[in-house]
């Protein structure tokens, strides 16, 4: 009989594997390890805090984007309520209310007028 079909002999002849693979297999571990949360500065997080009171106190719309292990979320609307304390907001968005958590925010743009209904 054939060594490569004694013990391990198969598994062992068929360790070849072609750049493509490879590229595609580290590519995909980098995909499934989690990122790591950026730190902010304290221009950066004096600006985010000046945008969420706007959007509390003038109605602004805001655009929150939250860190995420594997994808940023953003999400769109007006500030109802900031609890510091709870390190919470709650944010008035098209599809309803969300509570988000104040330590997870990377970043707080403008997004323009609100429309009422």
């Amino acid at each position: 009989m054939s060594k490569k079909l004694q013990q391990n002999g198969l598994f062992e002849s068929s360790r070849m594997m072609l750049p493509e693979h490879r590229e595609a297999y580290i590519l995909h571990q980098e995909q499934l390890a989690p990122r790591t949360r950026p730190s902010l500065d304290a221009q950066a997080a004096d600006e985010m805090s000046r945008l969420l009171s706007n959007s509390m106190v003038l109605g602004d719309r805001v655009t929150i984007t939250l860190f995420h292990e594997h994808d940023d979320i953003s999400y769109t609307g007006r500030v109802l309520r900031l609890d510091r304390p709870a390190r919470t907001l709650r944010l008035l968005t098209d599809d309803g209310n969300r509570d988000l958590q104040m330590n997870l925010i990377t970043g707080v743009t403008s997004a323009g007028e609100w429309m009422d209904e």
